[in-house]
């Protein structure tokens, strides 16, 4: 039996700056809604203002949860603190639906409302508003690239919810042309439909982390095998185990030998096994633990 860890880059430091980057943006996003809607009265950009703030709370999650989840594995913790990470991300998918509940309620509240509580739009107010739409774009946009640059799961999340906030915005925008039209019951369905594609974020967030949590196959026993058998001088490979982050996957699994091979012969096959795991999945195993087992040779099916 023998264990390997991967050697790779650890990226959580570009992540974290990556993170601190987009914090500051949507800080400005987030300032200058609320300025402005508390300036003019105007409910709408007040409340994505407010919004905007959980982006900038989502940021500060994200912050800390890579400082986690980068620390070395310790006596607590033998496989390392990764799992932090699936647990920052998650906390991402509670504030999308606080997000959630946060749009359908404001949906609600300006449609029961009376009509001199209704914004007041002027240009100014759709100059903000595209403006900050545009900066989630960017930011929604490079924390993706970022992500999947880094195979940074938290990011992507991240990533996600920036642009949950982007269709709140549109939403606003939309609800604003619909006040100056007199379709006060546009913002309340709008409200709704943004509310539900958020919801749907939210939960597909959860269900990829989810897997992660719960000891989920991280990669394909069937794609294991085969890498593993054509590795010379294994006979048989069987037991094959997986699981992990996206980019932190582990691996274990039996393999057969000739059984004439000396210990480190033997030993020196798994070794092999263990790199091309390693290799064939560009980085994303962390350690892969290999059983050395003689190779029986199965017995001929009984004549009848």
């Amino acid at each position: 039996m023998t264990t390997a860890s991967a050697s790779k880059t650890n990226p959580m430091k570009a992540a974290q700056r990556v993170f601190m980057i987009t914090l500051w943006l949507n800080l400005l996003v987030s300032f200058s809604k609320l300025a402005w809607g508390y300036h003019t009265h105007t409910l709408s950009i007040t409340a994505d203002g407010f919004h905007s703030l959980l982006d900038a709370v989502a940021n500060v999650v994200g912050i800390v949860g890579l400082s986690i989840s980068a620390k070395p594995a310790d006596h607590n913790h033998p496989y390392g603190h990764r799992k932090f990470e699936a647990i920052a991300s998650m906390l991402i998918s509670f504030f999308i639906f606080l997000t959630c509940f946060e749009i359908a309620g404001e949906g609600f509240s300006r449609f029961f409302s009376p009509t001199h509580t209704h914004p007041q739009i002027s240009p100014i107010s759709y100059m903000i508003i595209g403006g900050t739409l545009l900066i989630n774009l960017w930011v929604s946009w490079y924390e993706n690239r970022k992500g999947k640059e880094l195979k940074n799961d938290l990011l992507l999340a991240d990533a996600k919810h920036t642009f949950s906030d982007c269709l709140v915005s549109v939403s606003v925008i939309l609800s604003m042309i619909a006040v100056q039209l007199g379709w006060y019951w546009a913002d309340t369905v709008l409200a709704l439909v943004v509310a539900l594609i958020i919801l749907k974020v939210g939960f597909d967030l959860i269900m990829t982390h989810f897997s992660a949590l719960t000891d989920e196959a991280a990669l394909d026993p069937a794609e294991i095998n085969a890498i593993v058998k054509s590795v010379p001088g294994v006979m048989d490979c069987h037991k094959i185990r997986s699981r992990g982050m996206r980019d932190h996957v582990f691996i274990d699994l039996h393999i057969q030998v000739d059984p004439a091979l000396t210990v480190k012969a033997a030993h020196r096959i798994s070794y092999q096994v263990e790199e091309a795991l390693e290799n064939a999945f560009d980085g994303r195993v962390n350690e892969v633990l290999v059983h050395i087992e003689e190779y029986e040779t199965p017995e001929p099916n009984p004549t009848i």
